[in-house]
Formats: C-alpha cells, structure tokens, sequence
C-alpha cells in the first residue's frame, strides 16, 4: 500500500503512473480500479467525494493493491499476470513532485498480528487513537505537521502534548499525543479510563493508573506513514485487564492514511 491526500491532482497522478504500468488496459478501466484501490465502489463515488473535499487540506488514503487488481479483472474481464499481481504502491515510480507518501518498511513484513491477541489489542488502541488525532486535526501524516495548541517548541526547545477524549464503539478513551521529535509522534491511550486517567495517560509506564487498558506508540512520518511496532509488549508501553482483551482485539479499525505496522526506529 501507499498513500495519498484525497485530491484531483494527486489522482491524477497516480492515474498517469497506472497507465504505464498497465498499457493494455483502458483508461476508463484504470479509473474504475484505482476508485476501488482508495475504498470507493465506483469512480463516480471517487469524483463526488474528491469535489465535495476540502483541497486546501485534505483526508489522506490508502491505496490498496488488492481490490484494484481485483475491480480491473472483473472490468477488464481478463485474469491477472504475475506482473500484474506484483503491483506495489509503495514503489511505482511516480512523476515529481510525487504526492504518495511511503506506507511499507522492511520491519513492517515481519509484523504478524493474528498470532498474539494481544498485540491486536494493542494494535488496535493505537490505531484508534492515531486515527482520532488525524479526524480532530490535532496533526497530520505529512512529516512536521503538528497543528495542536502548544505543539510548536518554544525558545527552549520544550512542547507541549495534547490530551483528549473520545470513544471507541462506545468505549470511553483519553489519548495524548507529544513531539517525539524527528518527525515522529508519541502517543499514549487509555480505554475505561481512571477517574485520573486523563492526567496519567501521557505519562511513562501509567499503565493501570490511567485505565483497564494502556497503550503507548510512536508514528513514523519522515521516511513514511506507519505505526512503529516493537518486537516485544511490555509494561512500557501496553497493560490490559483480562477482562478486557478479548474485546479491545476484537475491534474492527482501519487506519487512516498509513500502515498499522512497520519499523521501530530508536
């Protein structure tokens, strides 16, 4: 996968890149699938959503490899190579200035999430909480861009995080998010939060102080878009109830705009 702001020239962009890439294939075939590729089920829908967004700040997209090739061999009614199959996103070689922000790392291939329930919970409290961020405009995917009050360093180099409420399927939630400089962004979640939870949440090691269930993580955005995963959960950075596993793994969230998995940077 890759990702894109949600506008008519970064489409554009990737359009004239697939229809190098495919050259046998029709251009209104190419639309169809690169419409199913950013989750829309047609272009129409694509083009409705690309005029009704916001251009001077858009939502960011992932493209997806699979529902494309899957949208173009119905289309197209024809079966997929294996070089069509071999499409990648990530490293389609794009005109310059290119828009597509980098979403794979090498780290990221050896993430597996189905074999540790939890690590998907703590895949998915990082995710919700990363994904509220971005819906709050509290920041964005683009590397640098920290828009919430207090995040700009002062004189001394200090900034400030930013703690807030939400909820996940119903779930209460308190979320903070810091500076983690280089471009990266620490962030800190509480599920059933303490009555304290919103003063602890941002803190190192809370865990239980802040809630039933704590997570903490870092967002890449200089050399691409993904949540950096550790080889190992400690206490350092998720605690659960037992009580609440189970339900935290079993939530449904898709990422908005970058990878839920990718290289841990020190």
């Amino acid at each position: 996968m890759a990702a894109i702001p949600l506008t008519p020239d970064a489409v554009k962009c990737v359009k004239r890149t697939l229809v190098g890439r495919f050259p046998k294939d029709s251009s209104s075939h190419l639309s169809e699938a690169l419409a199913a590729a950013l989750g829309f089920n047609t272009n129409i829908s694509l083009v409705n959503a690309l005029n009704e967004g916001d251009g001077s700040d858009p939502d960011y997209q992932l493209l997806d490899e699979r529902p494309f090739l899957t949208r173009l061999e119905q289309i197209a009614k024809r079966r997929m190579t294996s070089a069509d199959r071999s499409l990648n996103f990530d490293y389609l070689r794009y005109p310059d200035p290119s828009p597509v922000v980098r979403t794979r790392s090498d780290g990221g291939r050896r993430v597996i999430y189905t074999k540790s329930v939890r690590k998907r919970a703590w895949r998915n409290a990082m995710v919700a909480v990363i994904n509220e961020g971005i819906q709050r405009r509290l920041f964005s995917i683009k590397p640098g861009d920290n828009r919430w009050p207090g995040a700009v360093r002062d004189e001394r180099g200090v900034s400030q995080s930013s703690v807030f409420e939400f909820d996940i399927d119903g779930i209460p939630a308190v979320g903070s998010v810091h500076d983690g400089g280089y471009d990266e962004l620490s962030l800190h979640v509480a599920l059933w939060p303490t009555q304290e939870g919103k003063r602890w949440v941002e803190c190192v090691n809370a865990g239980f102080l802040a809630g039933d269930v704590w997570a903490a993580g870092w967002l890449e955005r200089r050399e691409g878009a993904w949540l950096q995963v550790t080889r190992q959960l400690t206490s350092s950075n998720f605690s659960c109830r037992k009580n609440r596993l189970a339900s935290v793994a079993e939530l449904s969230i898709e990422p908005r705009g970058y990878a839920d998995r990718g290289s841990f940077k020190l």
